[in-house]
């Protein structure tokens, strides 16, 4: 079945199941499931979710190219979604449904009538499912993973370069807790007060506590992705050298500042630069985001990509990477440290693809 029959077949089964839920790795075409119904449907009063507003103009370019038209149709944000209650549509559609996280939403969500729910996203958790089950009653699911995606031909094989460092125990380099460590002395003292907060909040569930845990988290994270930042640059400027088109994942937006400067493009950039339009116009060659390019936009023409911090997190790491298949044979480069967390994020990766596509180099 090639990639434009599993998206019409999708199409066909919302047509007959009237919920579905298509839960596709990032690249096969989750868009045109959407696109292919309306088209069948023409004037079909239509709401589309999306989670913002760079991803509306995504959906309208996607409109165009596949020569839909846009009657009937709105396109919102998850964060508009109040102004949509107590209106009824044929087709709702939300978009990387995994936003539809809070009660909130879900309190808007009960009262906005379809006859039709499509579902997308590439990972959905059981709770996910569940939540929308609440809403609306069971779903189909259609499922395709990155590596069934890979195996049909729906997306390139990729190649994962992976770059092994160990943490410096020499140089006293870090003024950290009172006194001067090295990077692997400064990594064991954040390590160790995640897991003190860890024993807390096991001891007794708390807000106050589950916040403690979740910033010693974010810490030692943040502190692996800047320890990394030097390689990291190592890696763009061979890549710049070499005439590649690239997308570099940042591990905070200091560091997209750092490493990329006017092209860094998170949430706080400035809006008139317009930088992905720049980026799919040929006229720079590459970007350094954080979170801001994750979900529902294509990039044209890359070549590869860099993740300077894995994640804990399976939807972000395979939405990340998602980005970077877009390539026709996507290089994704990616540096860890050894005997740190991230063996459990690589685990995390390496798990859900063949060996075969994973190149290991110790430094």
């Amino acid at each position: 079945m090639t990639k434009t029959e599993l998206q019409l077949n999708a199409a066909k089964r919302l047509e007959s199941e009237k919920r579905l839920l298509c839960q596709w790795a990032t690249g096969t075409g989750k868009t045109n499931v959407a696109l292919s119904f309306i088209k069948n449907h023409p004037g079909i009063k239509t709401l589309v979710i999306v989670p913002e507003k760079d991803n509306i103009r995504n959906w309208q370019d996607e409109f165009s190219a596949f020569k839909v038209s846009l009657d009937g149709v709105t396109i919102a944000c998850y964060a508009s979604l109040h102004k949509y209650v107590n209106n009824k549509y044929d087709l709702l559609v939300w978009d990387e449904v995994p936003h539809f996280n809070t009660d909130l939403k879900i309190s808007y969500a009960q009262q906005i009538d379809a006859y039709y729910i499509l579902a997308l996203g590439a990972v959905v958790t059981e709770e996910q499912l569940q939540s929308l089950e609440c809403v609306y009653g069971r779903f189909s699911i259609s499922k395709i993973t990155l590596q069934k995606a890979i195996d049909n031909n729906y997306l390139p094989p990729p190649t994962f370069i992976i770059y092994h460092l160990r943490l410096d125990n020499k140089e006293k380099r870090n003024w950290y807790d009172g006194r001067q460590v090295t990077d692997k002395e400064k990594y064991d003292i954040i390590q160790h007060n995640l897991d003190v907060a860890k024993e807390r909040f096991d001891e007794k569930h708390s807000e106050w506590r589950k916040q403690q845990m979740m910033h010693y988290g974010n810490v030692r994270k943040k502190f692996l992705g800047e320890t990394k930042e030097s390689f990291a640059r190592r890696i763009c400027d061979g890549l710049t050298k070499r005439g590649k088109r690239f997308i570099v994942f940042c591990v905070s937006i200091e560091q997209s500042v750092r490493l990329g400067g006017e092209l860094s493009y998170t949430s706080q950039s400035d809006k008139d630069k317009r930088l992905l339009e720049r980026f799919n116009n040929h006229e720079i060659d590459s970007l350094y985001v954080v979170r801001k390019l994750i979900e529902g936009q294509n990039l044209k023409d890359i070549d590869c990509g860099v993740i300077v911090q894995l994640n804990g997190k399976e939807r972000l790491t395979i939405q990340s990477t998602g980005r970077i298949m877009r390539s026709e044979k996507p290089y994704i480069y990616i540096p860890v440290f050894d005997d740190t967390k991230d063996e459990d994020y690589l685990f995390l990766l390496t798990s859900n693809i063949s060996d075969g596509y994973i190149k290991h180099y110790n430094f």
